[in-house]
């Protein structure tokens, strides 16, 4: 029998020799709902997982000790330095539940997604480049023009990107990124900065995209920058050599391509359009003066829309 986050319950309260009925005064809930929540039909929040391992008296790791039938691999699941386990179980469990839940209103939908992009063996920075170019061809975006809305154009291409709220749950994760059931699928934080947010969407699908064993990190993070700051941009809105530029360029660039003022200046700087210098005092200027990017932000829209479909439909009921 596949391992479940139900079954584990239905195992912890049978060792506790609690009914249901007792389980459910215990947590001041209907024992229908116990045998919900044990049959995976409810799928329990991280609360109120807490507060079954409490009555049962285990721990929140032997619940969330399950087998993923979608196959989840979490090898490329980043968390920040010194997160202990149980947090990174945590975060790994909200992701699964949000993955699952996805998956489902697919089914339900009867939509099956495929991967478009395919992997891709990528061994310099000038292929890196390229690739991201083919990209913009295959989304049949002009190679100098703006993204306008990254997530959007990823969602519309068959990915599945989930943002998680920062919580005291999530808080540590940096991100996550995998193909499951050969559908890329991307997981972030919402970022105040949704600049942040959409670079580093564009570098985990470079993460995706290309095959190097040895100098990945500094490959997808060319091919990010190349997607979002098209080198025909640059040198179209700034020119080949500058001696000095005007803070109100980066500002408008910023505005018009939703990228980061750093990132403006490390593109500025690797295309030798300002010297290192000119960049360096650049990022002390904007950092002395805390000037930050305009508000700005991209959400995932397919997950809502196929659930309020289903909704209208009443397959499934509101939450």
């Amino acid at each position: 029998m596949t391992k479940t986050v139900g079954n584990n319950l239905k195992i912890a309260r049978m060792r506790s020799n609690l009914s249901m009925s007792a389980a459910g005064e215990l947590l001041n809930i209907s024992n229908a709902a116990i045998f919900k929540y044990e049959n995976n039909t409810i799928i329990a929040s991280l609360q109120r997982l807490e507060e079954f391992a409490k009555i049962y008296n285990t721990n929140l790791e032997e619940l969330l000790d399950v087998e993923d039938n979608l196959k989840i691999k979490f090898t490329n699941f980043k968390c920040r330095k010194k997160t202990s386990e149980i947090k990174k179980e945590k975060i790994k469990y909200i992701i699964t539940e949000k993955i699952n839940s996805y998956f489902n209103l697919l089914k339900l939908s009867d939509i099956t997604l495929h991967n478009k992009f395919g992997v891709h063996m990528v061994s310099t920075l000038l292929e890196a480049g390229s690739l991201a170019s083919k990209l913009r061809i295959f989304f049949n975006l002009p190679l100098k023009d703006p993204i306008s809305n990254l997530v959007y154009l990823l969602e519309s291409n068959g990915m599945m990107i989930i943002t998680l709220p920062k919580d005291k749950n999530t808080i540590n994760l940096i991100g996550f990124y995998e193909i499951i059931n050969n559908v890329p699928v991307i997981v972030v934080l919402q970022e105040s900065n949704g600049y942040e947010q959409r670079y580093s969407i564009a570098k985990y699908l470079g993460e995706l995209l290309i095959i190097n064993d040895y100098k990945k990190d500094e490959l997808t993070t060319e091919f990010a920058l190349s997607l979002l700051i098209p080198k025909q941009s640059i040198l179209e809105e700034f020119g080949d050599k500058r001696i000095r530029i005007d803070f109100k360029e980066l500002e408008i660039f910023s505005n018009n391509y939703k990228v980061s003022y750093k990132n403006i200046v490390n593109r500025l700087s690797n295309y030798n359009i300002i010297t290192p210098s000119n960049a360096k005092y650049l990022k002390i200027y904007i950092n002395k003066n805390n000037i930050k990017e305009k508000d700005y932000y991209e959400e995932p829209f397919v997950y809502e829309k196929l659930a309020a479909k289903l909704r209208a439909k009443g397959i499934i009921k509101k939450n």
